[in-house]
């Protein structure tokens, strides 16, 4: 028994000593201190607006130097963390938008969205790209990025990120040059190339946003981590920094946070823009009367299938533009989109009309049987690009559905019809 309880003190005298010894190694870690950054302007520096700082570039073309001690502000509202934004900042105050080019990648992690930055202005230069006013450095007689080694010397990061400034609300048609270089936000629009990717793989792309009026291209890099993403459909909110090329404006979304309430879940059966020149795509034509017929064509930035009677003189003609086969019985809620543009003939002369068939096979229309689509939204005249709206075709039953526009004229009151954008969707089974 005695040893028993010798044994016992000697375990508890082990114990107590590992509870000391654990107690005096025990450490409180202390956090390390957040830094914030501060920036103060010098004595002898002027701060100015973004405003008046692009007011001094006023020849297209030209380089301005910056020789005196001036300095902008702004907070950052569009960096290079999704890839759609290469090697520069874009920066905004009160006044207008700024893009500054820095050769640097990664920017994001310390210039992040809602970040105030001081940019000291003095040694860097003003130009234009395409006619958007830039701030950078030289290079090879034209504006470039602010070389790695002096960004630091010219940009400074003021306290920890915030909210950045909200976005201006604008529609197409309100657009100006004073835009330029902002945040902006597009209420009630669409993209019409629904269902393709944001950008080809191998290059910067351009889409179309569009209010069923105005359009405006949606521009991005194929080295964007979204551009394999596909286009979603229906309206929605678009937010974006605006830009310009050339005289085209351009939106550059920052990621896919920037598209609000747009449908991501219907399956294209059609998707038809008519972008590749000279060609009709999925499409087939067919000429019933007449010798001219349904031709691919541009305008503007649009792209469509074109039709007319007059070519010169007026000529009688029927010529149907038809798509390709479809199976309604492996969807749900079938729907139908498309625009129209018309001019020179009279609205409703029922010069443009679209059909379905269920036993259309290939060659002449007339040997198959089509049902009209009535009470359709069609272009007023005056080239009025118009949109259809959703028409449901989801009545429509079989494995070998095809839509068409038929055009026909005599040879007086001859209409030109443009159509494009069609999208016929679903939804799996």
């Amino acid at each position: 028994m005695k040893t028993n309880r010798m044994i016992t003190k000697n375990w508890i005298l082990v114990f107590a000593a590992f509870l000391v010894l654990m107690t005096s190694c025990k450490k409180d870690f202390e956090v390390p201190p957040v830094n914030i950054p501060k920036f103060e302007l010098p004595t002898d520096a002027t701060l100015i607006s973004i405003k008046a700082l692009k007011a001094r570039h006023t020849v297209i073309g030209v380089l301005d130097s910056i020789n005196d001690n001036v300095y902008v502000t702004g907070k950052i509202i569009g960096n290079d963390e999704s890839g759609n934004i290469y090697k520069g900042l874009y920066i905004e105050d009160t006044s207008g938008g700024l893009y500054i080019g820095l050769d640097r990648t990664s920017l994001y992690n310390l210039f992040k969205i809602g970040q105030r930055v001081y940019i000291k202005c003095q040694g860097l230069f003003l130009g234009d790209y395409g006619g958007m006013t830039q701030l950078g450095a030289i290079y090879n007689g034209a504006i470039g990025r602010i070389a790695d080694t002096y960004i630091d010397q010219h940009l400074f990061r003021d306290s920890l990120p915030g909210n950045p400034p909200a976005a201006k609300l604008l529609t197409i048609s309100d657009i100006t040059d004073a835009d330029w270089g902002m945040l902006i936000r597009l209420d009630n629009v669409s993209l019409l190339e629904v269902g393709q990717p944001f950008a080809i793989s191998t290059a910067t792309t351009n889409r179309t946003i569009s209010d069923g009026v105005n359009t405006l291209i949606l521009r991005t890099s194929n080295y964007a981590d979204f551009a394999a993403s596909l286009i979603p459909d229906g309206q929605g909110t678009v937010y974006g920094i605006l830009s310009v090329y050339n005289g085209d404006l351009q939106l550059y979304i920052r990621d896919l946070n920037d598209l609000v309430g747009f449908d991501y879940s219907s399956a294209m059966l059609v998707n038809e823009t008519f972008a590749t020149a000279g060609s009709l795509g999925t499409f087939s034509q067919y000429s019933v009367l007449g010798d001219q017929v349904w031709t691919q064509s541009s305008f503007s930035g649009n792209t469509f299938a074109k039709m007319s009677g007059y070519s010169g003189s007026y000529y009688a003609n029927e010529d149907w533009l038809i798509s390709p086969s479809m199976n309604f019985d492996q969807f749900t809620g079938e729907k139908l989109k498309f625009f129209s543009m018309m001019n020179y003939g009279t609205a409703g002369d029922g010069s443009l009309k679209v059909y379905y068939s269920t036993n259309y096979t290939s060659g002449d229309p007339t040997a198959a049987a089509w049902t009209e689509l009535t009470g359709l939204t069609l272009s007023g005249g005056a080239w009025a690009n118009v949109p259809s709206g959703d028409i449901d075709v989801s009545f429509i039953n079989g494995s070998n559905v095809h839509i068409a526009f038929k055009y026909t004229c005599s040879t007086t009151n001859v209409a030109t019809w443009e159509v494009g954008g069609i999208i016929v969707k679903g939804t799996h089974i």
